[in-house]
């Protein structure tokens, strides 16, 4: 059991919704690993209603609770016992490990014995080829042999360079993990989206190259590796970004649109200077446009069908990272599964 597309999203309200609004078939095309914001101190009824509005009784999804112990390591046992009480209720729930809080508790990683399918995610500027190696083949062992072990390669935020520099240190990782007969499926993700859109000039001509495709297209063109499967973070950056406070920022209104090799931006003033309802007449310019794909395309696209008609209401940030997210997994699964890149 594997993926073409394993996209990581930060498991908040506009992501969960996305993802429970994909149809059937674009669901079943994509693991989403799903970074987990909070935990509650016993049970874990709040993210447990996620999973299953996500679809995780029919689908499987991978949780990341790194981002709750950042700074420190994830205790492994917790992880362990998280997934197995979601499991014990009909859920299809993966635990997905850290290369550094692996190598800190190699002992701990007894935890996943028996596990089915388990994710192991890598940052090739933190782990050395040897120890990832070394790594996977732990997890393995730990594992059983019955066991599914998908191994993400994570380039983390990638900045304005050259994509065949980074896919050139990619390529070691991927072609000797493919080659180890331990691992089920190797992922080469990242995210290339600016981390704020304040700089790009108002309007509708800002194109962005996506950066992952290029590298992930790089690496998958190198021998041993064609068979690399293709993560990225959506329409967001990798970095965490300071929440949004309407009372003291001023954050644009504006559009993340997903096309073939590109993100298309399409930008507007501060909402709190110039309204709300710049929003609705950027949907007005994307319907549009030839390169809307079609309010029937996804949720996120009627959405933006909805917004452009007159008298509509504005969203709010969160429906404007829902709809943008929708659109992005529905075009990213049908993209890599048409070979349309």
């Amino acid at each position: 059991m594997s993926w073409d597309y394993y996209p990581i999203l930060r498991w908040k309200q506009g992501e969960q919704l996305a993802v429970a609004r994909l149809d059937a078939a674009d669901r079943a095309g994509l693991l989403p690993i799903a970074e987990v914001q909070m935990l509650e101190t016993g049970g874990q009824p709040k993210l447990e209603k996620t999973l299953r509005s996500a679809h995780a009784d029919q689908y499987p999804i991978a949780i990341d609770i790194k981002p709750v112990y950042l700074g420190t390591r994830v205790p492994l046992a917790r992880l362990a016992r998280i997934v197995g009480r979601f499991q014990m209720t009909g859920l299809g729930v993966w635990p997905v490990v850290h290369g550094a809080d692996a190598l800190a508790d190699t002992s701990g990683l007894s935890a996943f014995k028996g596990q089915a399918d388990l994710v192991l995610r890598i940052y090739p500027n933190d782990t050395p080829l040897a120890a990832t190696l070394a790594l996977a083949k732990g997890v393995r062992k730990a594992m059983g042999r019955a066991g599914r072990l998908h191994v993400v390669v994570d380039l983390d935020s990638i900045g304005d360079i050259d994509p065949n520099a980074v896919a050139a240190m990619a390529v070691p990782y991927v072609r000797d993990l493919a080659a180890l007969g331990d691992v089920t499926r190797v992922i080469v993700a990242g995210g290339s989206f600016p981390l704020t859109v304040g700089g790009f000039k108002l309007g509708v001509g800002n194109l962005l190259p996506r950066r992952e495709l290029s590298i992930w297209k790089a690496v998958r063109a190198a021998s041993g590796c064609h068979d690399a499967a293709f993560g990225d973070y959506g329409v967001t950056n990798p970095q965490p970004l300071e929440p949004i406070d309407p009372r003291t920022m001023n954050p644009s209104a504006h559009i993340r649109y997903t096309l073939k090799n590109e993100w298309w931006l399409l930008r507007a003033s501060g909402v709190k200077t110039k309204g709300w309802g710049q929003y609705n007449g950027l949907c007005v310019l994307l319907v549009n446009d030839a390169r809307y794909c079609g309010a029937t395309f996804s949720f996120g696209d009627d959405r933006y069908m909805a917004h452009s008609k007159a008298g509509s209401t504005s969203g709010s940030f969160m429906t404007w990272r829902r709809d943008a997210t929708s659109h992005h997994l529905v075009y990213t699964v049908r993209q890599l599964a048409a070979g349309n890149y």
